[in-house]
């Protein structure tokens, strides 16, 4: 059933509650020459306002993070090398003698004047042979992360999309609304002067207090035209500072007036087919899932051995000290020590790395459910732009017959009442009439557009 609504242009309110919105966040300088006015169409400015919104920003920098966690997990696919340098005073020595079964140490007393200085290296390159899933799983986590990532991206674009048609077609209303109400107003002028003239012929068809109920039924008018010129000014605003241009830069629209789409839809079952195979917010969810459950499962490696493989060296060199060379005995201060050897790795606690998985299992089944409540939403929500287009669509229809019908009982009862055969009375409600209906007729134009942009926006349609 068709909603009724009187003719007040209430898109001022939609127009003035996402201007509010948008308005509040910061929109960046645009290079564009100043003084010059711009003629956009409506791609045009959605591309304008993807280029500076800052929620596509703060997207990308998050890709960026993720693609960074990424290549942390493909760099421990390589070697890692641990180093560890640092030099000291020593006492010089020299090398012990063996006399008998007596060691002596010919070496100066300690003393300032016999400190030395000593250098040590120590080093390990650690090759990871294998880890139970530890990295992998890791690596399938992040890459899976920066596809979700992405795929939000797409759903900011689709959002900012949506935005910038509402307040484009809004703007073409409002000054759309203007238009009409000074049409209404031409009437009513005509109107006055015929009944001032009848009124100095003497007619019997026409009283003072017809002049009086003019001004009566115009207030109305008067008052649409006011709340469609503050809709133009606040659509105008909000869209300037969406595409990011300078106050002293001004732009206006390619299209003069609302757009009367003649696609026909498809079956709406396929609508709500295309949303669930092409929403962003799906495939976020999917490459999101598959991240959970990749960390779960690393969570899970880490209860299990590492195995790997290093090369440990160890090298030191005191110039005041001599060397002494002993299998059995190491000189710490001079020596040079490298080998090759294998190792595991394996760390064991008393339940906190179950508690880390079952923290990551939590949510991934909270991951699930939302999923699943996609799945309830979406189909709801594209049925509901279906059909409020189709509802639209035949208030359009309707609204448009009426509206031309309306004009021409105008031009008629001005006729007739010129003609000394038609009232006063007949004469101002037609006017009224027209007014009423060709306010309802672009209304239902903008919801119609509306609704056709909500059902691309709910079916993940791209027309930018």
């Amino acid at each position: 059933m068709q909603r009724e609504r009187t003719f007040r242009f209430p898109i001022l309110e939609v127009i003035i509650g996402l201007s509010l919105i948008f308005l509040l966040r910061p929109a960046a300088g645009a290079e564009i020459e100043k003084g010059q006015k711009r003629i956009l169409s409506l791609q045009q400015m959605i591309a304008m306002a993807i280029a500076k919104s800052p929620e596509i920003a703060e997207t990308r920098s998050e890709i960026a993070g993720t693609q960074s966690d990424l290549e942390q997990v493909q760099s421990a696919y390589y070697p890692q090398i641990e180093g560890l340098g640092f030099i000291g005073p020593v006492n010089d020595a020299k090398r012990p003698a063996v006399r008998g079964t007596r060691i002596i140490d010919p070496s100066p007393d300690a003393g300032f004047s016999t400190l030395g200085a000593f250098g040590r290296l120590e080093f390990t390159v650690t090759q990871p042979l294998y880890t139970f899933g530890k990295l992998a799983n890791r690596k399938e986590a992040a890459s899976r992360g920066v596809k979700a990532r992405e795929f939000k991206l797409s759903g900011n674009k689709l959002e900012i999309a949506l935005k910038i048609k509402q307040l484009y077609y809004g703007l073409i209303l409002a000054r759309a609304g203007t238009d009409a109400a000074r049409d209404a107003d031409t009437f009513f002028d005509d109107a006055r002067k015929r009944m001032t003239r009848l009124l100095e012929l003497g007619s019997t068809n026409v009283v003072e207090s017809d002049l009086y109920r003019v001004d009566a039924y115009r207030a109305n008018n008067a008052r649409s035209k006011a709340e469609a010129e503050k809709g133009t000014k606040v659509a105008y605003f909000a869209l300037k500072a969406l595409i990011g241009l300078p106050s002293d830069v001004e732009f206006d629209v390619s299209e003069k007036t609302l757009p009367l789409r003649e696609e026909v839809l498809s079956n709406q079952d396929l609508y709500v087919q295309k949303a669930l195979e092409d929403r962003p917010e799906f495939k976020q969810l999917d490459e999101a899932l598959a991240a959970q459950d990749s960390l779960v499962q690393a969570l899970q490696s880490d209860r299990y051995p590492s195995f790997f493989m290093a090369l440990a060296g160890s090298l030191a060199g005191a110039p005041g000290r001599e060397t002494f060379h002993n299998p059995y005995i190491s000189d710490e201060f001079n020596h040079a020590n490298v080998g090759v050897v294998a190792g595991v790795k394996w760390n064991f606690d008393f339940g906190i790395s179950q508690a880390r998985v079952d923290k990551e299992r939590a949510e991934y089944e909270r991951l699930l459910h939302a999923k699943d409540t996609g799945k309830l939403n979406i189909p709801i929500q594209v049925a509901k732009s279906y059909q409020e287009t189709h509802e639209w669509k035949v208030a359009v229809d309707a609204y448009r017959k009426a509206a031309s019908a309306s004009r021409k009982w105008v031009i008629a009862s001005l006729t007739s009442f010129d003609m000394g055969v038609g009232t006063a009375d007949d004469m101002l409600k037609a006017i009224e009439k027209y007014g009423e209906n060709q306010g309802k007729f672009l209304e239902a134009l903008f919801n119609y557009n509306l609704s056709f942009a909500e059902l691309e926006y709910a079916t993940a349609q791209k027309d930018w």
